[in-house]
């Protein structure tokens, strides 16, 4: 077991550019149990005593299926998803965690759902492997899920499917996380660096570095993938390892604008 601070962070990013939360860069802690993401202290503290089996957990809002572990995301400042961005039913929520499960060191399982009831319908989004994107509808609207975690991930395109389909690469502020820095809209650039993206290895057990950004992949239709960039790693979340030719172009965007 492994504790990866700078992955709370990430999910804590993900979850938060929807402006209902303020965005805190630190004091969040991550359990990563693996195999399998289970828990996180989000928004508030885990209390867990190794003299008991007691313990408080706030989940991640993740869901679990053929392995791969999805975290519920923002789409800002992109579009939401309608039911018109809906396909079929991929699958069906299996078992619930929160209110069912007390153990810290439990160990997520195909089927899970941190806050989905059992039963739930998971669907597939039109236009995107199912191995990138699920969705639910909810009485709230509808959660987008993105992969997190893949076990079978050895190219980043294994992580993000998103070939083809990126109009302009936004670099976000690390200490917002809204303020734009700086953008790459040049086509054969945006399309250079996505394929240096898709064909980059993995290694999720990567734990990024000191200098970050966000990079905010402004899709065509409408939506946005966001994800950690540390420069000084090469690393883009999660455990994608780019060539210094990505973090340059990042760098040079950014002094664009300064």
């Amino acid at each position: 077991m492994f504790m990866l601070a700078y992955h709370a962070k990430e999910v804590h990013m993900r979850n938060n550019l929807s402006g209902k939360h303020s965005i805190l860069p630190t004091l969040f802690v991550v359990l990563l149990f693996f195999p399998g993401l289970v828990s996180c202290a989000f928004l508030s503290s885990q209390s867990v005593s190794p003299a008991t089996s007691n313990a408080v957990i706030d989940w991640v809002n993740f869901i679990k299926f053929g392995g791969i572990t999805y975290v519920a995301v923002s789409l800002k400042p992109g579009r939401s998803l309608t039911t018109h961005d809906l396909g079929p039913v991929f699958t069906t929520v299996q078992f619930k965690l929160e209110g069912n499960v007390q153990d810290p060191g439990y160990h997520s399982k195909n089927g899970d759902a941190a806050f989905l009831n059992s039963g739930t319908k998971i669907y597939a989004v039109k236009g995107y492997n199912p191995t990138f994107r699920l969705a639910a509808q909810e009485s709230t609207g509808i959660t987008l899920y993105e992969a997190d975690t893949n076990p079978y991930a050895r190219k980043g395109k294994d992580l993000l499917d998103i070939g083809g389909k990126v109009q302009y690469i936004g670099i976000v502020s690390n200490q917002d996380g809204v303020t734009e820095l700086g953008a790459i809209k040049d086509p054969k650039q945006v399309a250079t660096l996505i394929n240096l993206v898709l064909q980059a290895s993995v290694n999720q057990n990567s734990q990024g570095g000191n200098q970050r950004y966000f990079i905010a992949f402004h899709l065509a239709d409408g939506t946005v993938v966001t994800r950690s960039f540390w420069l000084d790693a090469g690393e883009l979340a999660r455990g994608i390892l780019l060539p210094d030719a990505f973090g340059l172009a990042v760098k040079a965007a950014v002094s664009v604008n300064q």
